[in-house]
């Protein structure tokens, strides 16, 4: 095998250096260990890709059905079609955190198939899949190698909702007896879509990485050597309470789920009310579903390039603020400007920040939070704290406020501020831990102290660096 123990010699990352961890034991050929995670793009984040696209095709039915006449059908009246939104997120946020904790007790076959059985049922019932996904995606890549399978994650949510308004164009035309109107036919379709993918998923999808089924057995080594090589992973810890509740005590997690919450305004504001904003751009019924298609594949090929770069040069935070200004300079387009023409540029503005500001800060907090269950901790209550944006869109985006929603924009906007705001805390924050931590352990070689390393710290260990 060409898989040596090398003392002192830096892992695979020889062309993408992975700067936070120091020195490692053993040496991987990085062409082999490349070839070894294209399987894991495939069979992993392929399958989970499939089941993010459906959980939010699912999830967005409601913005198509609108313009399919849902709320005539049955009868909504004022606000109800808001209060609908509303709840349709305060029925499944409350449990991404815990999801989040259970998948690598439970495992995240066993636990991702029953969540998406759950919900294919449902929509024909949603908590697991999104905070699991990205649990995952830390538990499997490096810091360097999560920012773009984070963005091909979204691709196939940027795909369900550009697909969702084609197959939303076709199912709206068929009208059935007893009342199945089109919009129905959309529920019970892609409900169905989805358990079809369940069977498939308990098929393929690796339960565990270092064990994973199409790993040959050399395959099997590498990969145990990668979490050998950075004990913060935290691969082989053992749930305990402590750890969990050590996510709420750490600053770190306060800032990301207020930027969370700002962005995800935006993130569901926009994409479930997208199809009612176009409509009100002069075009009418499912032919606006159609027209909302060009806007999220612009959104997907902006965040599949800043995911590239983001990855080459092991920064997150230049990235986001990017991203964030394409919303504020969307927002303030769209609010302000009376041309229709203007206003529909405006919403691929909108649309290259909505993915990147929602998607790689996740990867950004798992970048800098070390071990397992403390990190899957903050993400999944990150989620779950941020995702309540998606309650509160409903009554943001008003039925009495359609097609322009000024005053949602206009708090979508407000909310960008703030993100923005947070991103620069954070960078400032961790590039002052950075430069102290720096600065101790110079002293202490200088003095011939021995800094003892401590991964059992954590992200609190002297030696763990901060990824801006």
């Amino acid at each position: 095998m060409e898989i040596v123990s090398v003392k002192n010699q830096r892992n695979s990352q020889v062309s993408r250096p992975d700067r936070s961890e120091g020195a490692s034991e053993i040496y991987i050929d990085p062409a082999k260990e490349s070839q070894m995670m294209r399987k894991f793009d495939f069979y992993a984040v392929g399958m989970l890709g499939l089941f993010y696209m459906m959980a939010n095709l699912d999830r967005s039915n409601i913005g198509n059905a609108q313009t399919a006449g849902m709320p005539e059908d049955l009868g909504l009246v004022g606000n109800q079609f808001g209060t609908a939104t509303t709840l349709l997120y305060a029925t499944y946020v409350p449990f991404e955190g815990p999801i989040a904790v259970l998948l690598k007790i439970v495992g995240p076959k066993p636990l991702l198939s029953t969540c998406a059985f759950c919900w294919g049922v449902t929509t024909l019932g949603m908590a697991g899949p999104i905070p699991c996904i990205n649990v995952y995606i830390a538990l499997v890549y490096k810091k360097c190698e999560r920012g773009e399978q984070s963005a091909i994650i979204f691709a196939f949510s940027a795909f369900s909702s550009a697909f969702g308004g084609l197959l939303a164009y076709g199912l709206t035309q068929v009208h059935g007896p007893n009342g199945w109107q089109g919009w129905r036919w959309l529920f019970a379709v892609e409900g169905a879509m989805t358990l079809v993918l369940v069977p498939l998923f308990l098929f393929l999808f690796p339960n565990k990485p270092a064990v994973a089924w199409f790993l040959s057995a050399e395959e099997k080594f590498m990969m145990q050597a990668r979490y050998d090589n950075d004990p913060h992973w935290g691969q082989n810890e053992e749930f305990t309470w402590a750890e969990s509740l050590s996510a709420f005590t750490d600053p770190k997690w306060w800032a990301f789920w207020i930027y969370q919450f700002s962005s995800d305004i935006s993130l569901y504001g926009f994409t479930n009310f997208l199809s009612k904003i176009v409509s009100g751009l002069g075009y009418a019924g499912v032919k606006a579903n159609l027209m909302t298609i060009p806007i999220y594949m612009a959104g997907l090929v902006f965040f599949l390039s800043i995911a590239y770069f983001s990855d080459r040069v092991g920064l997150r935070a230049p990235f986001l603020g990017v991203s964030i200004l394409c919303l504020i300079i969307g927002y303030s387009i769209l609010i302000s400007v009376e041309s229709l023409r203007v206003r529909f540029f405006a919403c691929f503005v909108i649309a290259l920040g909505i993915y990147p500001t929602t998607g790689l800060s996740l990867m950004w907090l798992q970048d800098n939070t070390a071990r397992h269950f403390k990190r899957a901790t903050m993400v999944g209550m990150t989620l779950c704290f941020g995702n309540t944006a998606g309650v509160a869109v409903g009554q943001i985006f008003t039925t009495q406020s359609a097609p322009r929603y000024v005053k949602g924009l206009s708090i979508g906007l407000g909310f960008a501020v703030v993100a923005l705001f947070m991103v620069a805390t954070l960078t400032i924050g961790m590039t002052i831990v950075n430069r102290k931590r720096a600065a101790r352990i110079r002293n202490a070689e200088e003095s011939g102290e021995v800094l003892e390393k401590r991964p059992e710290k954590g992200d609190y260990d002297v030696y763990f660096r901060y990824s801006l």
